[in-house]
């Protein structure tokens, strides 16, 4: 204690190095609460989606599945155009290895054909 609490009764010595002490914990308390959560107040409830919400959702939705349609047509597109280039190049290889420019056809065959009478259909 300093010299001018030297002065002091015993009883009011007592009594400040009480204050003292009961000061020093307060700060070594202090610094440990502050680390501590905070505990904070419970979250109100959510409110319900109101009617608007739905429709903005719904037009999100619709907007979306626009693009999804139009992405595949792009590719069944792309799938047509792949098939025909396929049926194409066969038909050049197929006119290519027998040589001949018109091909017969079981059909042009079945046409000429007299009809049967043994035959259901």
């Amino acid at each position: 204690m300093t010299n001018s609490l030297d002065n002091l009764p015993p009883e009011m010595k007592a009594r400040l190095a009480q204050i003292m002490a009961g000061q020093q914990q307060q700060q070594a308390v202090a610094p440990e609460q502050q680390a501590a959560p905070q505990p904070q107040a419970p979250a109100a409830p959510p409110k319900p989606p109101s009617l608007m919400d739905h429709q903005i959702a719904a037009r999100h939705e619709i907007a979306a599945a626009r693009q999804e349609i139009a992405e595949l047509k792009a590719a069944l597109g792309v799938q047509g155009q792949v098939v025909e280039a396929v049926g194409n190049a066969v038909g050049q290889l197929y006119e290519m290895f027998l040589g001949q420019s018109q091909a017969t056809t079981y059909s042009s065959e079945f046409e000429a054909a007299a009809p049967s009478n043994v035959d259901d259909y």
